[in-house]
């Protein structure tokens, strides 16, 4: 076979966060007091460095109440994190059963797996406790490794890490974040995941260009 490696986005790949209990922004707002446009422009602008780890989400927390002239206690802060972590692992025990139908079928075929995963660290807190991470030979997250899909460098970082040439991996992903360019442009073939997209109120358009896997053992298919 000529692969010998799939590597997998996380979120609304793996996991999904539809349908799920939410820490919302206007809820986090609400806990600091603080006017939700301010925050969203604060927010954003620090987005970047909490996926590449430049920042802590704590450190985010701070940075928005600083230049919004509002005081928080640690105690509030710990309660966000607490909410915002309690409701990232609820994913993890809704995962759709034919995603490990897939892995355990990867596993099979002699095939190894990986995640690539932009996220903050209070984001993916669960997944090493997960029932999910023990399918996986890699896992990389953007804030660990300072560097965030599409740059083709992460994905040449899973690779190296395998043994294995870029060419001789698929990435399976919903297509957020460009993450399926940035897999072909580093070399990889890749596949759109919609079996959670699918379930959305707004279905996601197929992307020009790639494979389309709207059930997880499409993927097998999409081996050959």
């Amino acid at each position: 076979m000529k692969y010998k490696v799939v590597i997998f986005d996380l979120f609304e790949t793996l996991i999904t966060e539809w349908g799920h209990r939410k820490y919302t922004k206007n809820e986090m707002c609400a806990d600091l007091d603080i006017d939700r446009a301010k925050f969203d422009v604060l927010w954003d602008a620090k987005e970047q460095d909490r996926y590449i780890g430049s920042i802590s989400f704590e450190d985010s927390i701070l940075y928005v109440c600083k230049n919004c002239e509002k005081y928080v206690d640690n105690a509030t802060i710990a309660n966000i994190i607490d909410k915002r972590v309690k409701t990232k692992s609820v994913c993890f025990e809704h995962v759709h059963p034919k995603v490990f139908q897939l892995l355990r079928a990867l596993k099979e075929m002699g095939l190894q797996t990986a995640i690539i995963s932009n996220c903050s660290s209070e984001e993916v807190k669960a997944l090493k406790n997960s029932e999910l991470y023990k399918y996986f030979d890699e896992v990389v997250l953007s804030y660990e490794v300072h560097m965030k899909k599409p740059d083709s460098c992460i994905y040449v970082e899973v690779s190296e890490r395998l043994g294995v040439d870029v060419g001789e991996c698929i990435f399976v992903g919903d297509g957020g974040s460009n993450e399926l360019a940035g897999a072909k442009k580093a070399g990889m073939k890749a596949i759109q995941a919609k079996w959670y997209t699918n379930q959305h109120p707004r279905k996601r358009d197929n992307i020009d260009g790639f494979l389309v896997a709207e059930e997880p053992l499409d993927i097998i298919a999409h081996l050959e």
